[in-house]
């Protein structure tokens, strides 16, 4: 039996991290990936996520491991993996299907925040090979335990590229988002400034309603005092004339034509003519 690990910081969050591993594959980097398709998927009671999927894979092993064994074009592996979000642990643990009683390959990942910085994903990995029933096993144990490391480089690669495309995706629904709320604040300013023109207007129509009542208003009062006036000057033209053209004749009742009423009535300039029948 031989053992491999390996351990990796990640200068990405740990949420941003754990989504670029689920969707990993497939990629160029990791082209003997060709196939996944999950078996089974549970939230349990604590809240953790399990996950059970197969893969169809070729297996990279040196060419002399693959003409013993007679590896099939699609080899299968079953992954069970472990989200627990409230501890910030993802665990990904994978063993063969194919040739399980001959060469069996368990590999185990961890995602968890690196505790120097929480803003960084430190990945523990680690694999178990043993082989049954061959010659020099543990010579082939040692090929396919080297051969880990070279594939766990380009699988953390794979994993950057993924990190990289999700930061451009989250930057543009960032500004995706932000062009919307620009267009609805642009929708609302339009529709107040159509609602503030809206009611200038009504206003200035109120306003010059009121000064034409206003402007009637006064010409109607202009013309009624006008009228009034007129006639009132009318009025006292016509009764100065009146005035001025009545003889005014006083009768005086009295047999003594030289009396002092007939007098005084003729030295206040009125003409006045004694009656002395009965």
């Amino acid at each position: 039996m031989k053992l491999w690990s390996t351990e990796h910081v990640f200068s990405h969050p740990w949420k941003q991290v754990t989504e670029a591993a689920w969707r990993k594959y497939p990629n160029e980097l990791n082209p003997n990936v060709l196939a996944i398709d999950v078996l089974d998927r549970n939230v349990l009671e604590d809240g953790r996520l399990v996950t059970t999927r197969i893969f169809g894979t070729q297996w990279i092993f040196p060419k002399v491991i693959t003409t013993l064994l007679g590896m099939p074009e699609m080899c299968y592996a079953i992954e069970s993996s472990e989200v627990d979000m409230k501890n910030e642990k993802m665990t990904l643990k994978m063993i063969n299907y194919t040739f399980w009683g001959i060469l069996a390959v368990e590999e185990k990942l961890v995602y968890q925040p690196n505790k120097e910085n929480p803003n960084e994903t430190r990945l523990t990995q680690g694999a178990k090979i043993q082989i049954n029933g061959l010659q020099f096993a543990n010579y082939f144990e040692g090929v396919i335990a080297k051969n880990f490391e070279s594939t766990s480089i380009k699988g953390r690669t794979a994993l950057e590229q993924v990190l990289h495309k999700i930061k451009i995706e989250n930057f543009y629904l960032t500004l995706a988002k932000k062009i919307e709320e620009l267009s609805l604040d642009i929708d609302k300013a339009a529709t107040f400034i159509d609602e503030e023109l809206s009611v200038t207007e009504r206003i200035k129509e109120l306003t010059d309603d009121l000064d034409k009542a206003s402007s009637i208003i006064n010409s109607e009062v202009k013309h009624f005092s006008t009228k009034i006036q007129n006639d009132l000057k009318h009025l006292f033209n016509d009764l100065n004339a009146d005035l001025h053209e009545i003889q005014k004749t006083v009768v005086v009742r009295d047999t003594n034509p030289r009396s002092s009423l007939v007098a005084a009535v003729q030295q206040a300039g009125i003409t006045a003519k004694s009656n002395t029948n009965n």
